[in-house]
């Protein structure tokens, strides 16, 4: 009886602990940031959580995230998948760049600008479908990108520049 006790006691206070944890994960504490534009949107500087697939918040700190900053994400081997939020106006360069495992990015119509080498490097992309809203892709955008099989982009010949 004493160890039946002990056991309940036990799996009540992992419970408690599990449940505490739950309510208390914040998804942007996986990501540092940076104010700007004065104070009235953020830059994502690094991302420092695990997770394969990532989801960027549209808000840091009350602040709309309106720029994923160079290198933010360099090198990550986890991750799989990522979904850029409506907010998003830039992807800086080198961003993403070194992502081996990266094969699904999401990006929203928002973006308008792709830095320099933002996606070199990731092997395991094989398509992206860049918006039309995009006006500038920096040079080496997709260098080493090597299983990369399909990529959309749209007429913006008119608009854009390509460096």
């Amino acid at each position: 009886m004493k160890n039946i006790k002990m056991i309940l006691g036990i799996a009540l206070f992992t419970a408690t602990a599990v449940l505490a944890f739950a309510q208390q994960y914040d998804p942007e504490s996986d990501f540092r940031a940076e104010p700007m534009d004065g104070g009235r949107s953020a830059k994502i500087t690094s991302y420092v959580g695990s997770k394969w697939t990532v989801k960027i918040p549209p808000n840091i700190q009350g602040l709309p995230v309106t720029h994923i900053g160079d290198s933010a994400f360099n090198g990550n081997k986890s991750l799989v998948s990522v979904t850029v939020p409506n907010s998003v106006t830039s992807i800086g360069s080198g961003a993403f760049s070194g992502c081996t495992n990266l094969n699904s990015v999401t990006m929203p119509n928002s973006v308008t600008s792709i830095g320099s080498s933002a996606f070199s490097g990731c092997t395991g992309l094989t398509s992206i479908n860049i918006p039309s809203s995009v006006t500038s892709i920096g040079g080496s955008a997709f260098s080493g990108c090597t299983n990369l099989t399909s990529v959309t982009i749209p007429d913006i010949r008119k608009t854009a520049r390509f460096t």
